[in-house]
């Protein structure tokens, strides 16, 4: 009986560690920081019928700003296909992103790493506008929501 509640006392005090592995303040408390969120929709395309996006953010420590990893899927009507839709080419990109207050708003800046652009070119961020918990919308260079009537630029969690 007593090597049970030695075991299992012992089992507690590992999980119990293993859920902060190092993720305390200097109180001791443990803090959440490995915070993962997946965004995904589908963007208009001028040359396609798509662009699914699959974003995720992954937050550093702080919560504020982070990594990203980008699949853009360019997408075609398929009636044979299950879903509809046939992947015709993906791309990745990853890089940093930040989380900046303008006014009253919340924008996620995307910052490509230079690894993945071209040689001698200079990559334009790409922005989303932070709607609520579950859903952030693309934005213009000037932060502006497109006004065309029909298209959606919003990727869901």
């Amino acid at each position: 009986m007593k090597k049970t509640l030695l075991f299992s006392a012992a089992g507690l005090a590992l999980m119990s560690m293993a859920a902060c592995s190092g993720n305390c303040n200097k109180n001791g408390e443990c803090v959440k920081s490995d915070i993962d969120e997946v965004y995904t929709g589908v963007i208009p395309a001028a040359d396609t019928d798509g662009i699914r996006y699959t974003l995720t953010l992954d937050y550093d420590d702080e919560g504020k700003d982070g990594d990203y990893k980008l699949v853009e899927t360019y997408i075609q009507s398929d009636s044979t296909s299950a879903t509809g839709y046939s992947d015709v080419k993906t791309y990745a990109s990853e890089g940093d992103f930040k989380v900046e207050k303008k006014g009253d708003k919340t924008y996620i800046k995307l910052i490509k790493d230079q690894k993945d652009s071209q040689a001698g070119s200079v990559e334009t961020p790409i922005y989303f506008l932070v709607d609520s918990d579950s859903t952030i919308t693309m934005t213009n260079n000037q932060l502006e929501v497109s006004q065309n009537p029909g298209l959606n630029y919003t990727l869901k969690k």
